[in-house]
């Protein structure tokens, strides 16, 4: 080793060996805590059927991390405890992204595990408070009191009569019940106060008559079954209650039905696995549940349009309906589109 290189790495030695001895020396960092730290707010309405995440609700105005958060003293609104609160569930959570371009529903599951959990929960570092999935029958609706201790090394703050509003279950979106009474709300159609349901964007749609037909003039419902698989199936109905036949919608491009996911940030698969009935008057899809995958976590909405083409008046025209949901019950749904007028597919 010549005589240059040795120096430079005597000096280096030398260099860490006083920096460690001066580090030895200093004080040590004095944990933080502050007593403005908070939550940005005290009251959480969840809906027992999907799971319920408030994220960055907390704030530790820089107090020295990691913090220990933890729930405590829950009660019913009458004070009296409320146990069934840290009851354990089973819940799902991720072990990979989903990206968007799963090609079935079980290349979906697999990327989710099963672990048990409170049914109301809190991570213990960031403050996220989180209801998950639970039954009505072990937590029923109504008001629950509940505090949260937030503390590290330094000290503890303790908030206090935070409300936990769990409303009756929302097995579908868009809802149109009262998250209360369960009975069905109303809306003002031309002037008339009458009970309030979800209605289709139309776009050229006409009657017998070549009259358009207003979105009003169409009710969509959602009916729940019994199934050991989660799927749906769409079906149409015309004024008589008479089938519509799928064929009917000969312009719609049943392969490329996609809806957009802000998740995954791009346009995904409808669903899974459609099959038509004989008569085409069904179309049936496996799905995950929540469907879309994450309803329950991003708010997102599957939609799908249906179109067909006729001529009218010597020109090639376009008619379609366009709806958006959300299903969060296991089983089988039947969403049924229901026409007061009966729509013209025939040329003219």
């Amino acid at each position: 080793m010549n005589k240059k290189v040795y120096s430079i790495l005597m000096i280096g030695a030398i260099s860490v060996l006083a920096s460690s001895c001066y580090k030895k020396w200093l004080p040590g960092e004095k944990p933080y805590f502050s007593n403005n730290c908070n939550f940005s707010q005290d009251q959480y309405t969840v809906y027992p059927d999907r799971t319920n995440v408030f994220y960055g609700i907390f704030n530790s105005d820089y107090s020295t991390q990691p913090m220990e958060i933890s729930l405590t003293n829950m009660t019913h609104s009458d004070g009296t405890p409320a146990p069934e609160l840290t009851g354990q569930v089973d819940v799902l959570q991720w072990k990979d992204y989903y990206s968007g371009t799963e090609k079935s529903v079980d290349e979906i599951q697999a990327k989710r595990f099963s672990v048990k959990r409170p049914s109301f929960d809190i991570r213990s570092t960031s403050g996220d408070i989180i209801f998950w999935p639970s039954d009505t029958t072990n937590i029923k609706p109504g008001t629950y009191i509940f505090d949260v201790i937030a503390k590290n090394a330094a000290g503890q703050k303790t908030f206090q009569k935070f409300k936990l509003n769990v409303k009756r279950p929302r097995p579908y979106e868009p809802w149109y019940f009262n998250d209360d009474t369960g009975e069905r709300n109303t809306e003002n159609i031309d002037g008339q106060t009458v009970p309030a349901y979800q209605h289709p964007s139309l776009s050229g749609v006409k009657d017998q008559q070549n009259i358009d037909i207003k979105n009003t003039d169409v009710r969509i419902y959602y009916v729940w079954k019994q199934s050991p698989t989660n799927t749906f199936s769409i079906k149409i109905y015309d004024k008589d209650s008479l089938p519509i036949s799928f064929s009917r919608f000969n312009a719609t491009k049943w392969d490329s039905i996609r809806y957009y996911s802000q998740s995954a940030n791009l346009n995904v698969q409808f669903g899974f696995n459609r099959r038509f009935s004989e008569d085409s008057t069904v179309v049936t899809y496996d799905r995950t549940n929540p469907y879309p995958v994450l309803a329950d976590m991003q708010g997102e909405r599957a939609e799908i349009s249906l179109t067909y083409e006729r001529r009218y008046s010597g020109s090639r025209t376009f008619g379609g309906i366009r709806f958006s949901f959300a299903l969060f019950k296991q089983g089988g749904w039947d969403i049924i589109v229901k026409f007061s007028k009966n729509p013209r597919f025939e040329n003219d």
